[in-house]
């Protein structure tokens, strides 16, 4: 495993958990609140996060290749 698949499934991992999380209090959100506001500007963060994470997995995309020397 190359530094940049440890990464993008650190990503991954965290951002899925926080995802989880996120839309569990999402539920007891009220609709029209400050608080409803910041869930949703999260959640759409989280989603690209992961989206981020599985893309560079899938693709094995080794952005950290020129940096770490293996």
């Amino acid at each position: 495993m190359n530094a940049s698949e440890g990464a993008f499934r650190a990503l991954l991992a965290i951002g899925l958990a926080l995802l989880v999380l996120t839309a569990g209090l999402f539920t007891l959100q009220e609709p029209g609140t400050g608080g409803y506001a910041v869930t949703v500007v999260s959640l759409a963060a989280q989603v690209v996060m992961v989206l981020l994470g599985a893309a560079g997995l899938y693709f094995g995309w080794d952005p950290l290749a020129s940096i770490v020397e293996e």
